[in-house]
């Protein structure tokens, strides 16, 4: 029996120090909104609150959800 495929994510090419809309995440990683409201919610990612509707995420969190995002076995 052959072992699963590993679905494999390319690492973003992102600014570390640029703020990105959650839209620009989404896309970038390729997953939705609720994804990047999961993790936020759960403290893995942090992000920058300018209103109540202007939310923004720095490149280096981007980074970091993309490490969670391709990291095997580990549930958070």
């Amino acid at each position: 029996m052959k072992p699963p495929l590993k679905m494999t994510r390319p690492k973003p090419d992102v600014d570390p120090n640029r703020k990105y809309c959650i839209k620009e995440v989404c896309d970038i990683l390729n997953i939705c909104r609720d994804t990047v409201r999961k993790y936020t919610a759960n403290e893995t990612i942090v992000c920058i609150r300018v209103t109540s509707r202007e939310i923004y995420y720095l490149g280096s969190e981007i980074l970091i959800l993309h490490e969670v995002l391709t990291s095997r076995g580990k549930k958070i």
